[in-house]
């Protein structure tokens, strides 16, 4: 997997975009104050699959921009707003690394890491403002206090094991899935699309981010630390309940091995481990797919409306990368 996502095929309608993009990024973090823009240039070092940005420019691919600026724009402040989110993550979940790389509240310290999240949700907005699109600027705010109450009811769900669907796809799609919708919608109406066929797109954002958080959720029990950027097992050592373990519980074949480890006062690396092998030798990961590759059939029947087009068959593609990525 490369830093970003254009060398893969889906990528090939924007790969121009995507590139100018990454330069445009790297160039508005330089233009800012010392330590805040050290700290952001960090994260994007780091790379990533610039997933949200990608979805922007396909969604206006749809369509007909007439001003790429502003598309860029909208682009880049979901970025700024997508990072924010990280940063704030990794601190509340003490994460001493992500990507290989030391976290920014391990390398600056917490206070630094709240302050510049904090910025750059702002810089986000900001940008967005320049636009001048009212829809957009009210989506964009309803996003971030979706994003920040989900990130509320991660918290005080943790390490409760007996989650319903229900609640478990309340908590991914105000983690995930609203941001994905936010990129869709902006560069669907960038793209000049008629009202039906915004809410289409945006509808897909969503179902593609139920999709990819699934996805994501089960290579937290399967990927090495290499391939994930972050220690395997992570969620659930944060005490964070995810499909594939509240499926594991429910097979049979597993018979209460994993109540008996779930049920101590303290657990201890070793039971982590214990766990995510027993998750990983259960039907819990298989069903997990299941769901994960029904969101993905949801989310591309809501292409249905658009003519066929090398972006409307990215936005496909896609929808079969979250589900098969290994990373």
């Amino acid at each position: 997997m490369t830093a970003t996502m254009t060398g893969t095929d889906f990528a090939a309608p924007i790969r121009a975009e995507l590139e100018d993009f990454e330069h445009r990024l790297h160039a508005t973090v330089r233009a800012d104050l010392g330590p805040v823009a050290d700290a952001m240039q960090q994260i994007l070092d780091a790379g990533g699959k610039r997933l949200r940005p990608a979805l922007v420019f396909l969604a206006a691919g749809l369509g007909d921009a007439r001003r790429m600026d502003d598309v860029y724009r909208a682009a880049m402040a979901i970025e700024f707003i997508h990072n924010a989110t990280l940063i704030h993550d990794d601190l509340i979940d003490g994460a001493p690394t992500r990507r290989g790389l030391r976290t920014i509240h391990e390398t600056l310290g917490p206070n630094p890491a709240i302050i510049i999240g904090d910025y750059y949700f702002a810089k986000g907005a900001n940008l967005m403002s320049q636009i001048g699109n009212t829809s957009i600027d009210a989506l964009l705010s309803q996003t971030v206090m979706t994003i920040c109450f989900g990130e509320m009811l991660q918290l005080t769900s943790q390490r409760r094991y007996d989650q319903t669907m229900d609640e478990y796809y309340a908590k991914i799609e105000r983690k995930t899935a609203v941001l994905l919708a936010a990129s869709t919608f902006c560069g669907g109406v960038l793209g000049g699309l008629p009202e039906p066929k915004v809410e289409a797109i945006r509808r897909f954002g969503r179902l593609l981010g139920m999709s990819f958080q699934i996805a994501d959720d089960v290579l937290d029990y399967l990927a090495t630390e290499e391939e994930v950027g972050k220690p395997v097992g992570n969620d659930l050592k944060q005490g964070t309940v995810t499909l594939p373990l509240m499926l594991a519980r429910h097979d049979p074949s597993v018979d209460g091995q994993l109540e008996a480890i779930l049920d101590k006062t303290a657990l201890q690396d070793p039971d982590y481990a214990d766990v995510v092998r027993i998750v990983r030798g259960s039907r819990g990961i298989e069903e997990s797919y299941e769901y994960a590759r029904r969101f993905g059939d949801q989310a591309r029947a809501e292409l249905d409306v658009f003519e066929p087009s090398p972006y409307r068959d990215a936005l496909e593609g896609l929808s079969f990368y979250v589900v098969g990525r290994r990373h």
